[in-house]
């Protein structure tokens, strides 16, 4: 295992914070945020909960847009799973995704902010070459694969246990729940190996290669593999952008005036002249 630079650890600190909402505290460090995943869990704690992230939308649990608190509940827990996926992919950390260790707040419009504690560090996958260079280790690179799978599919099972539970409250399709998360992740994974300001160096290139073939594997027990279509065009130049197989329902926010949110860009209501112009803008 590889320790930390302090360079390192605050730029992880950072990325996560920044772009995932998912700040990062000591194992013994006590919370400020309100909630654990395991309230969710907890049918009493997790109506509350969502009846609260209703009410920020403009929504109602279990009466109008009861389906769409649900739909986008799960599209915003994606980005808790997308933390974990780059805190391995970048950083070669384990995020704790145990659910009495995870919590998490409202910010006041329906969205969340999350906390854990770093678990542990991944294999790196590196090893030293002759001349110096540090390259991909095909040792190195089998215990990292099982690890990454391991950590898949335990990162599965508990959005299983937590979308259950959500679906259970609002009614909303455990599909099109898992569809939404599918559809994020594997967009991340495009942003991460499309732009050299992430990876940085072909040596972490290389890995997160390597990792995405293990997120993304397709088997039937992986949801992140579901197939998805690429949207093209020819005034398109932009990078690859998927399709979302559904709609997330976000344009129910607020009084169900598609006005108030209107379609996102990735949403299969568009029409291919519309999803143009919003890329475009």
């Amino acid at each position: 295992m590889t320790h930390y630079s302090g360079k390192e650890r605050s730029e992880m600190l950072a990325v996560l914070e920044s772009f995932f909402v998912t700040s990062i505290i000591e194992a013994d460090e006590a919370s400020e945020y309100a909630f654990s995943v395991s309230d969710l869990l907890h049918e009493e704690k997790r109506d509350l909960i969502l009846s609260e992230q209703a009410r920020q939308q403009g929504l109602e649990l279990g009466g109008a847009g009861s389906i769409a608190v649900g739909t986008l509940f799960a599209k915003r827990y994606s980005v808790w799973v997308m933390a974990v996926i780059s805190a391995c992919s970048l950083y070669d950390t384990l995020l704790n995704t145990g659910e009495d260790v995870i919590r998490f707040e409202l910010n006041g419009t329906g969205g969340m902010r999350y906390e854990t504690c770093v678990e542990r560090r991944l294999h790196l996958g590196l090893e030293l070459k002759s001349g110096g260079d540090m390259g991909p280790s095909g040792h190195f690179l089998v215990q990292r694969s099982t690890e990454i799978r391991w950590i898949r599919d335990r990162l599965q099972q508990h959005l299983i246990r937590i979308f259950q539970s959500a679906a259970a409250a609002t009614g909303a399709n455990i599909r099109v729940m898992n569809a939404l998360v599918a559809h994020n992740v594997q967009q991340l994974i495009l942003r991460m190996i499309g732009d050299q300001a992430i990876w940085k160096t072909d040596e972490r290139l290389a890995l997160i290669h390597h990792d995405a073939g293990v997120w993304l594997a397709p088997t039937k027990e992986n949801s992140f593999a579901a197939r998805l279509q690429c949207f093209e065009h020819p005034e398109w130049q932009g990078p690859t952008f998927l399709i979302r197989p559904y709609c997330c329902l976000a344009y129910q926010v607020g009084k169900g005036d598609t006005a108030a949110h209107g379609y996102c860009s990735s949403c299969p209501k568009l029409d291919t002249a519309e999803r143009l112009r919003m890329l475009l803008k």
